[in-house]
C-alpha cells in the first residue's frame, strides 16, 4: 500500500499572483496563502524560495532578488512590500511591513513582525531585527545588534550591481511565471 500524501506535499493553488513579464520565477519557488503577491519587473524568485500571503499582501518592487531558502511572511493586513532593489539572501526570515530601496538582508537574518526598515539598510549575516522595530536609512545592523549609519554614498553603484546581477541569473535560473499565475 502507497503512503498517503503529507499535508505539506499536498497541492495547495497559488495566491493570486501578478507577475511582471520581465520578472523569474523558479519552478521550485512556493508560494502560498489567499492575498494576493505581486512581483515587479526584472526580480528573480529563486528555487525553494517561500513567500506566505496567508496573512495579507506580498509586493516585491523591481530588481529584487529573493534567494534559496529564503521565507517571506506577511505579518498581518497590512501586508509585506519590498521596494525595488531589495536583496534578501539564504536562509533569511522576513516578517516585516516594509523594506526600503536598497535594502540587503544577509544570510541567515531574522526580520521580526511589522518592521519598518528605510531605505539602503543592510543587516549582516545572522542579526537579528525585534518585532516593531524602525530601522532609519542607510543603518548597517550587526554583529550582535550594533548600529551604524553607512555615509559611503554607494547606492548607485550598490543598484547597478544588483541590475547586473538579474541580469546573470535570467540565465541560469528557468522561469515558469505561468504555473503562478490566476
Amino acid at each position: 500500500m502507497a503512503p498517503k500524501a503529507r499535508l505539506s506535499e499536498a497541492h495547495v493553488p497559488p495566491p493570486p499572483c501578478d507577475l511582471a513579464s520581465t520578472s523569474i520565477i523558479a519552478d521550485a519557488a512556493q508560494l502560498t496563502g489567499t492575498h494576493r503577491v505581486r512581483v515587479g519587473g526584472n526580480s528573480v524568485l529563486h528555487p525553494r524560495c517561500k513567500l506566505n500571503s496567508a496573512l495579507g499582501p506580498i509586493t516585491i518592487g523591481a530588481h529584487c532578488i529573493i534567494s534559496e531558502r529564503t521565507l517571506l511572511a506577511a505579518p498581518g493586513p497590512e501586508g509585506l512590500t519590498l521596494e525595488d532593489g531589495v536583496t534578501v539572501e539564504t536562509n533569511a526570515v522576513v516578517e516585516a511591513t516594509r523594506l526600503g530601496a536598497g535594502t540587503t538582508v544577509e544570510v541567515g537574518v531574522r526580520v521580526g513582525k511589522r518592521v519598518v526598515a528605510g531605505k539602503n539598510c543592510k543587516f549582516a549575516p545572522l542579526v537579528r531585527i525585534a518585532e516593531d522595530e524602525v530601522v532609519p536609512d542607510d543603518t548597517v545592523v550587526y554583529g550582535t545588534g550594533q548600529r551604524r549609519l553607512d555615509g559611503s554614498g554607494s547606492e548607485g553603484a550598490r543598484r547597478k550591481v544588483t541590475e547586473k546581477h538579474v541580469d546573470t541569473l535570467r540565465g541560469l535560473i528557468p522561469s515558469n511565471r505561468a504555473k503562478y499565475m490566476s
